[in-house]
């Protein structure tokens, strides 16, 4: 079911305000209703469980564990979308002593609401900048038992992460909930961004590319056009508009912006990073290129000289078991692994060591099945190939 509406039936309404009631309490439910956006695919409810007496816990054995934490998910926002909202006592303290002033601020939870079940990340935060003060009356003398001091800084906006990026885009009305994942992944699979410890991080190709655009399509390449076209586009669908004129008035003035950069505008080479290994067949340094698996070392000299070897990571911990250089590999799910850079096939001291867990100094190595886990997952699969039998047609001689 392909939904982004928040609707939930009446029958849904009731059994969650009985389930509700019955665990936690009268006090805890809330009727809550929620605006549908104006480009919600509304077609649908909201996506929620069917029975609400199946709890995420009831079912936990018979699930896969993924299908489990998605259920949980999907179960634990819906029942706490229809819970009262939690309640926090929020405190200010101003303390003047030997003519300076100092401050705490802090918070306590009177009713915990719908946070009995569902806490979002940004909560979590939330709860962590505060700390408990006790209960304080003005004119108290208080006495001294630390000072925590805390300087502030300016700091730029944090990165997007795919989480906040896709708010970011629904928030300003960019495509549809059905786009998102494409979109991301394509721009991931371009190399203009990439994932650095979950946040997505532009490339100096992204840099370049984004420049190019700004500079030239500043008519298309803006938050509002995307916006602006899905509106002209539901027009169209509802009869209001003919498709013909509205890419008529966008691609008369496109098709000129086009013929004009592409006659003024300049081709840009991107320098690729040169490393400090040398080409084993000529020489030249290597240069670290992208391909369709990541990065890789490649010689200058193409197509005279075609060397290229991949860029194996190491790290500075040694083998548990024979004290070589572990190497940091990716499966093809894109899981990390750890393994000895002598664990090879045709090595006659071949060393067994291959790990999920990252080495430890000191760590003694025991024998685990991560070795067949990790093989399922690198090992290229062979498809089976059906022979197809020729057949001949006999020709008969005519009588």
């Amino acid at each position: 079911m392909r939904t982004d509406s928040t609707r939930i039936s009446e029958e849904a309404r009731a059994a969650s305000k009985e389930h509700i009631t019955k665990t936690y309490g009268e006090n805890y439910y809330e009727n809550r209703f929620f605006k549908t956006k104006g480009d919600a695919q509304d077609a649908h409810e909201a996506i929620r469980p069917s029975y609400v007496h199946i709890t995420p816990e009831s079912i936990k054995e018979y699930l896969t564990p993924d299908q489990y934490k998605l259920y949980r998910l999907i179960y634990n926002r819906f029942i706490a979308s229809q819970m009262a909202a939690a309640v926090y006592d929020t405190v200010a303290v101003s303390i003047d002593a030997n003519h300076y002033n100092f401050r705490a601020n802090g918070q306590t939870m009177k009713f915990k609401g719908f946070m009995t079940l569902y806490v979002e990340g940004e909560d979590v935060q939330k709860d962590e900048e505060f700390t408990q003060i006790p209960e304080l009356q003005v004119g108290e003398e208080v006495k001294k038992e630390k000072i925590d001091s805390k300087q502030s800084f300016t700091e730029p906006p944090p990165r997007y992460t795919e989480a906040s990026l896709v708010k970011t885009l629904e928030e300003k009305g960019i495509g549809r909930p059905s786009t998102y994942a494409p979109t991301i992944t394509t721009i991931l699979a371009r190399r203009y961004i990439e994932k650095v410890q979950k946040q997505l991080v532009p490339t100096d190709l992204g840099k370049i590319v984004n420049k190019l655009l700004i500079e030239n399509f500043s008519d298309v390449i803006n938050v509002q056009f995307t916006a602006k076209m899905e509106e002209e586009f539901d027009k169209v669908a509802e009869g209001q508009e003919k498709w013909k004129e509205v890419i008529r008035q966008f691609y008369g003035p496109f098709e000129q912006v086009v013929e004009k950069v592409e006659k003024e505008l300049e081709h840009v080479k991107l320098e690729y990073e040169e490393s400090d290994v040398p080409c084993e067949k000529c020489g030249r340094m290597m240069v670290i290129k992208y391909g369709k698996y990541g990065k890789f070392l490649a010689c200058p000299g193409y197509p005279e000289c075609q060397n290229a070897k991949p860029i194996i990571e190491t790290i500075d911990v040694p083998c548990p078991k024979c004290g070589a250089v572990v190497q940091v590999r990716k499966t093809k799910k894109k899981r990390t692994f750890y393994i000895c850079e002598n664990n090879f096939e045709g090595n006659e001291n071949r060393c067994t060591y291959i790990s999920w867990n990252k080495p430890k100094p000191g760590e003694v190595f025991v024998e685990n099945e991560d070795a067949q886990e990790i093989e399922k997952e690198t090992k290229t699969k062979k498809r089976a190939t059906t022979k197809k039998k020729a057949t001949t047609k006999k020709k008969t001689a005519k009588k």
